[in-house]
């Protein structure tokens, strides 16, 4: 008999929004996983931090999380470009003990069509958010990549693209298909890659959004320079309680942030 029960089974759904059944579950979450099992990188270029990094997640992965948890992936999962390239990952990902739900990173390049993700990559104990919501054992989680904002030094313009409105609607899209489904009280997390702040922590377009639709918590990753950790609005803001996780920032340690016994649940180790 398998440990892990059905995933994601589906006993309602509205055009944007998915619900499974309710139980008590922990949910982690880790970001920038940077995995490269098709096509070896070394990351040691980025910084001592990288080194043996993917052991190092999986390490502390499989002492923490147990079969019907929750693993959050908060967007660059994988440098693969292409579907065949990002297998190998996937398996990784899915060998895994937990339940996952993904939202894409700016490297997910392997990412381009939402429903051939879900239906022909994905293993099946992952799930993919993008500009939608999903409620998983009583948790609404809600899923969009995000941007740099106009108003950051680091932004870039890039017509016709434009990903900073693109992004800017599938957050919208997320909120208002979570709005929906919403229960009173019920919690509600905003997953995004990059932070709806900009570099400086400075509001966008998008805190000012999330702040209309009021979740228990932001999570956010993306961020890799000790003054861009600085400068990340963490900790409650506006009644939001904002979280950085990126992978080297929380030292390779997939970070708990809700469970039944404390809602916002705190980091052991940073």
């Amino acid at each position: 008999m398998s440990l892990i029960r059905p995933v994601f089974p589906i006993i309602q759904q509205s055009p944007s929004a998915i619900i499974v059944p309710v139980t008590q579950t922990t949910f982690w979450a880790i970001g920038d996983t940077h995995l490269s099992f098709a096509k070896r990188r070394d990351l040691t270029r980025f910084g001592e931090k990288w080194r043996n990094h993917v052991e190092r997640i999986a390490e502390s992965w499989r002492s923490q999380v147990k079969p019907d948890d929750v693993v959050l992936v908060l967007g660059d999962l994988s440098w693969a470009t292409t579907a065949n390239r990002v297998r190998p990952d996937l398996a990784w990902l899915a060998a895994l003990p937990g339940r996952k739900v993904l939202v894409r990173g700016n490297h997910d390049r392997w990412w381009v069509d939402i429903e051939a993700v879900r239906h022909q990559l994905l293993p099946e104990n992952c799930y993919a958010l993008q500009g939608d919501s999903v409620v998983v054992d009583g948790v609404l989680l809600c899923g969009a990549q995000g941007h740099i904002a106009p108003e950051d030094p680091y932004y870039k313009p890039d017509p016709p693209q434009n990903r900073y409105e693109r992004e800017l609607r599938m957050l919208q899209s997320a909120l208002a298909s979570a709005l929906e489904i919403r229960r009173p009280a019920q919690p509600m997390m905003v997953l995004m890659h990059y932070p709806p702040f900009t570099s400086e922590g400075n509001p966008t377009a998008y805190s000012r959004l999330i702040e209309q639709y009021a979740p228990a918590q932001c999570l956010y990753a993306h961020l890799h320079r000790p003054s861009e950790w600085e400068a990340a609005v963490q900790g409650e803001h506006n009644g939001i309680y904002y979280r950085l996780i990126s992978s080297d920032y929380v030292d390779m340690t997939l970070q708990k942030v809700w469970s039944s016994e404390n809602e916002h649940a705190q980091s052991d180790s940073i």
